[in-house]
C-alpha cells in the first residue's frame, strides 16, 4: 500500500534560528477558527462507503464544501458529491461535470441560509 502524501517524514528543525522556521510557535493563537458541522464527514462517509459498495474497491470520491467565512472564522455547512467526466482526448484526465456541479450548488443554497 503507497502510504506516501508528498510531504517529507522530516521533523522541523529545532535549532533555535526563528528565521529558518516556517512553523509558528506553540505558543501563538489560531489565527483561523474552523466549524465543521457533522453533516459534512457523514456525506463524505457515505459517499465513499457507497462507492466502494459499488465498484468492490476502494477507489478516488471527490466532493465540494460549502460554508461561510466571516473575517477568520470559518463554518463548513454541508458538502456533496462531485460528478467526474473522463477527458475525451485523454482517458487519465477526469474532469469536473460542470452541469452537475452547477445545479448542487443551485438545490445546496437554495436549502441553506449562507
Amino acid at each position: 500500500m503507497d502510504t506516501s502524501d508528498g510531504y517529507s517524514n522530516e521533523k522541523p528543525s529545532t535549532s533555535s534560528s526563528s528565521s529558518s522556521s516556517v512553523m509558528a510557535p506553540v505558543t501563538s493563537a489560531p489565527s483561523i477558527s474552523i466549524a465543521l458541522h457533522p453533516l459534512v464527514i457523514i456525506n463524505i462517509s457515505e459517499h465513499w462507503t457507497r462507492i466502494r459498495a459499488q465498484t468492490g474497491k476502494p477507489s478516488k470520491v471527490y466532493g465540494a464544501l460549502l460554508g461561510k467565512q466571516k473575517g477568520r472564522s470559518i463554518e463548513l455547512c454541508t458538502s456533496f458529491e462531485m460528478k467526474m467526466n473522463l477527458n475525451p482526448n485523454d482517458s487519465s484526465i477526469e474532469e469536473i461535470d460542470l452541469d452537475f456541479l452547477n445545479t448542487s450548488i443551485s438545490q445546496c443554497i437554495s436549502n441553506l441560509q449562507l
